[in-house]
């Protein structure tokens, strides 16, 4: 009887706390979790030092459900002008196939499939599909994903990788009840961009993001570690409703 006690009392705390928004990795959006009828908005923008190019990427979940998530974005080249500029919609619909939630934490894996738009009659389509895990514990959270992007016609193969580790700086420990007003986390990742004629491109990125209840302020450096050796630098803001 105490311990049906005990476990009301922990599902009343967590239903009427106002939780913080999600960490996550700064180089990819497919790892957050959205409750059903959520939103995440996130708008990115990101410099290459060496090429001198801005782009800015939008992004968008919505929760279909707790363990369904549909996944849209979109890039756009804001320096240097000229043709093309719009990039293509990326679409993904994400599944939680298995979860495991526990008083320290949760670990959760999911599968995602999906189709690359061309906003251009010149450029051609791409089949998607990957997956991705995360694990919450303490102060540390992992997120694991990978994608894989069969183009279609003359629209070449492309890939990717993400292994990002995220470490709450503070608080140092959450309060008995309620919810710190903010939070701040390290960020270190290892990425990988693979495309059918270049290879594959190593990358490192460090950042630090500051979490509020609604949304979070995330900024990073990203340095390739082979292939052209580019720097990029990237700030993003994040919206939760």
């Amino acid at each position: 009887m105490t311990h049906s006690y005990l476990r009301v009392a922990v599902i009343f705390i967590v239903v009427i706390t106002p939780s913080l928004a999600s960490a996550m990795g700064l180089r990819s959006f497919v790892a957050l979790p959205v409750e059903k009828g959520g939103k995440v908005v996130r708008l990115q923008l990101l410099n290459n030092r060496d090429t001198n190019t801005d782009t800015f990427v939008a992004n968008l979940a919505w929760g279909i459900s707790h363990k369904q998530t549909l996944l849209m974005g979109l890039p756009y080249r804001l320096s240097p002008g000229g043709s093309e500029q719009i990039g293509d919609v990326s679409l993904l619909y994400r599944h939680i196939t298995w979860q495991n939630d526990q008083h320290d934490g949760s670990e959760r894996f999911a599968l995602f499939g999906g189709a690359i738009l061309p906003t251009d009659d010149k450029r051609d389509a791409a089949w998607q599909a990957g997956g991705v895990y995360t694990k919450y514990v303490g102060r540390h959270e992992w997120d694991i994903d990978a994608l894989y992007q069969a183009g279609t016609g003359n629209r070449q193969d492309t890939g990717r990788y993400d292994v990002s580790w995220q470490y709450r700086l503070s608080p140092d420990v959450y309060p008995d009840w309620g919810s710190p007003d903010a939070e701040w986390d390290s960020v270190i990742e290892l990425n990988g961009r693979w495309h059918e004629d270049n290879g594959i491109t190593h990358q490192v990125t460090l950042g630090l993001q500051r979490i509020t209840q609604q949304w979070v302020l995330e900024a990073g450096f990203v340095k390739d570690v082979n292939k052209q050796h580019n720097t990029q630098v990237l700030v993003s803001i994040r919206f939760h409703y």
